[in-house]
């Protein structure tokens, strides 16, 4: 849409508007659908390997590698 105006160039310009507006209704529906954000991803995860052994397993390799590395 440089140049010389156009005759199409309205119609064109309404065509991609819609086609915006289409767009945007899909994100804010999407958006609608989403968690509140409002609590940190940490938070929400917090706690959620309390008395999993394959995780305490992994905290302990860790452990044992850092005192390898030291």
């Amino acid at each position: 849409m440089t140049g010389q105006p156009t005759q199409n160039q309205p119609q064109a310009i309404e065509a991609r508007v819609t086609r915006l507006e289409l767009e945007l209704t899909r994100l804010k529906q999407v958006l609608a659908t989403v968690p509140s954000l409002q609590q940190p991803w940490w938070e929400r995860i917090a706690g959620s390997h309390a008395n999993d052994p394959t995780f305490e397993t992994v905290i302990q390799l860790g452990q044992e590698w850092r005192k390898t590395a030291q």
